[in-house]
């Protein structure tokens, strides 16, 4: 039992390290994205009902995750891009693992849609408020 728990606190302390990284990964994405050398975008007003079926339609979800935090790619859930940056990013990626979805694939108002729905993810816990993960750092 305490094997299983120790195995598991590691492994919060992994998945933790590595969401800290996407999101600093994510912040000087945003601050590169909004640079003047990308193009800005003026985005119309994004309905996250329509974002929620475009990322499911899309396969956003296979990457990302359902909650925007759960998968292999970039934790969506506590990204800093803005809207323009988001759209800059997903017409231009920066990485291998993230297609490229061009203006005629992903329209302004299609992409206005993601990123309204990408703002309503919730942040994941801090560790501070993770009672058990609490008790057992304490422990030690």
């Amino acid at each position: 039992m305490r094997r299983e728990l120790h195995r598991s606190l590691v492994w919060s302390i992994v998945a933790g390290t590595a969401l800290l990284l996407a999101a600093f990964a994510s912040r000087a994405q945003g601050q590169t994205g909004s640079s003047s050398t990308a193009p800005t975008v003026t985005l119309p007003s994004g309905d996250a009902t329509r974002g929620s079926a475009l990322y499911l339609a899309n396969g956003c979800w296979e990457c990302h995750g359902y909650t925007g935090a759960s998968g292999q790619g970039a934790p969506l859930a506590i990204t800093g891009l803005s809207a323009t940056a988001f759209v800059n990013y997903i017409r231009n990626p920066r990485t291998q693992g993230m297609p490229l979805y061009s203006a005629t694939v992903v329209p302004d108002r299609m992409a206005a849609d993601l990123y309204a729905y990408i703002k309503t993810f919730k942040k994941p816990a801090d560790v501070k408020d993770i009672p058990l993960l609490m008790q057992i750092l304490n422990e030690q």
